[in-house]
């Protein structure tokens, strides 16, 4: 049954490919990441598809959501009628290579389109390339994946805001002052017990914050009354976070610093981290590394 079901899906696909005539007959929706993590859809011609393996979009550089794909290549595909359902989700690329190019190119374009002709700098190739897919033809629906899929989060530096108690009142501060938007909230009652800090005043500290995170704009901040690190400035004390994906890249990154660091927090889980690290590295620069 599966196998009818994916035979009927990539004849659907095939089928739209090279569109020349009229209407949607040809459209895909596409569905992306924008700036602000929110997911975008637009309407592209499919030009060539391999089944639900590949699908490849013709398009300019120029355009919006191929600047959302160079930032995240986390992509959806949707064809859709009143007989059938085809979602794919998977990875998107920007391909510029002129023989790729050639080979997209369709002959609808050679008249008086956007393009002067597939060596056009601007013209470019969005490849899709499935991982999942979630199929309803024929009133049968079939799921699955063409892969086993790792999760893709890159390493990037988000900034650190510590307070001396007062952190719930700076968040709302920043969100009056720039609309910023809480992503997750934890006070120190949502804590692992064995993650409280040695000196910590049930009656005076349960209600702070042990964790949070905000959006203001396009940049994440992590923020925390920090009732850990004893001679840490408050007030104005702004530090990186290192997020990476698994505890060895916090143990490779670890292993470099310490040379000459001071430890601040030793490497170990938390209720919100798999494994991280609070140090000062032989530069004076606070860093946390961490899983998140």
């Amino acid at each position: 049954m599966d196998h009818d079901v994916i035979k009927k899906a990539e004849e659907i696909i095939n089928a739209k490919t090279g569109y020349i005539g009229g209407g949607m007959e040809g459209y895909a929706a596409l569905s992306l990441i924008d700036e602000n993590g929110y997911p975008t859809a637009s309407t592209l011609t499919i030009a060539k598809a391999d089944g639900i393996n590949w699908i490849t979009f013709c398009t300019s550089l120029g355009r919006d959501y191929v600047k959302r794909i160079k930032k995240c290549e986390c992509a959806s595909v949707c064809i859709n009628s009143s007989e059938y359902n085809i979602t794919l989700v998977g990875t998107i690329e920007v391909l510029t290579d002129i023989e790729t190019k050639k080979d997209n190119w369709m002959p609808i374009m050679d008249n008086g389109g956007h393009w002067s002709g597939p060596d056009d700098p601007e013209f470019c190739v969005l490849r899709f390339t499935t991982e999942r897919y979630s199929l309803f033809v024929g009133y049968k629906e079939v799921k699955g994946s063409l892969k086993e899929v790792e999760k893709k989060i890159a390493p990037s530096i988000e900034p650190m805001f510590t307070f001396d108690r007062q952190c719930e009142q700076a968040i709302e501060l920043y969100k009056k002052a720039f609309g910023a938007r809480i992503i997750s909230f934890m006070r120190y009652s949502d804590a692992d017990p064995k993650d409280l800090p040695a000196k910590f005043d049930a009656d005076k500290d349960l209600n702070l914050v042990y964790n949070a995170q905000i959006m203001i704009g396009n940049q994440r901040v992590m923020l925390c009354d920090n009732l850990y690190i004893k001679d840490l400035p408050r007030g104005n004390s702004v530090y990186p976070v290192m997020i990476v994906k698994t505890a060895n890249e916090v143990k490779t990154a670890y292993d470099v610093l310490v040379d000459g660091a001071t430890i601040t927090t030793p490497i170990g889980s938390t209720t919100y981290s798999e494994s991280c690290v609070s140090l000062v590295d032989k530069f004076g620069i606070h860093w946390d590394l961490m899983v998140y």
